[in-house]
């Protein structure tokens, strides 16, 4: 008897949570939305159950907060959280290269390669799935269970750079040197010097993002004459 072996299927609130939580990374659903249950179940054409254990999930990754007297909303996007999400970037992309640079195969170096490339040539309308491609390519012998953890808070960060990131999305020199120099270190498998430069290039955007939220939401005053 031959048999044959396939995927499990997503749930349905699993499906569910997928498209909300793109919804809300690209600015789809903005801060301080309401998320009102009927109206998902009736746009998805779905029952309840499902949408409240999306909800559930939405709120385990911060997206969705429970607010008084209005229920779930999409989270503000806040100067403290931002921090903590680089930081945390940080922490896992830290592992992610000590974990895959050691095991790193010929093939994989050259999708980095690859992938830095393209993100050279990305225009403003895919830089940031260019960036998300480069940076994960660098973790492709990491393991999936953190692969798919650093994706998560790449893609979690798409919000504060949407919002918050330089105008047109442009790369900085900076960046810009720092990219090569993690191409160069997956080359040489050079761990240190590499989490040295994630150190700064993603802790470094926490940073600067995190201060633009603040000095937005409080704007100077202006002194009187």
């Amino acid at each position: 008897m031959t048999t044959t072996t396939q995927l499990k299927p997503e749930t349905i609130s699993q499906w569910l949570f997928g498209q909300l939580r793109a919804a809300i990374i690209s600015g789809e659903y903005p801060a301080g939305d309401p998320i009102r249950q009927e109206e998902i179940a009736e746009n998805f054409k779905v029952s309840r159950m499902p949408v409240r254990e999306a909800i559930r999930l939405l709120e385990a990754e911060g997206l969705v907060e429970q607010r008084p007297h209005r229920g779930a909303v999409v989270a503000e996007l806040d100067a403290k959280d931002a921090l903590e999400l680089f930081e945390v970037r940080v922490a896992l992309e830290a592992l992610g290269v000590r974990r895959s640079f050691p095991r790193l195969s010929a093939e994989q170096i050259d999708a980095i390669r690859k992938a830095h490339a393209a993100l050279q040539k990305a225009g403003r309308d895919d830089a940031l799935v260019r960036h998300r491609t480069f940076h994960l390519s660098l973790y492709a012998a990491a393991g999936p269970r953190l692969q798919k953890m650093i994706g998560d808070q790449l893609d979690a960060a798409q919000r504060y750079h949407l919002r918050f990131g330089r105008p047109g999305m442009e790369v900085s020199e900076q960046d810009r040197l720092e990219h090569i120099g993690l191409v160069e270190a997956a080359a040489n498998r050079d761990v240190d010097a590499a989490v040295n430069i994630i150190e700064s290039h993603v802790g470094g955007g926490g940073i600067m993002i995190s201060s633009s939220i603040a000095e937005r939401m409080n704007p100077p005053r202006k002194k009187s004459a």
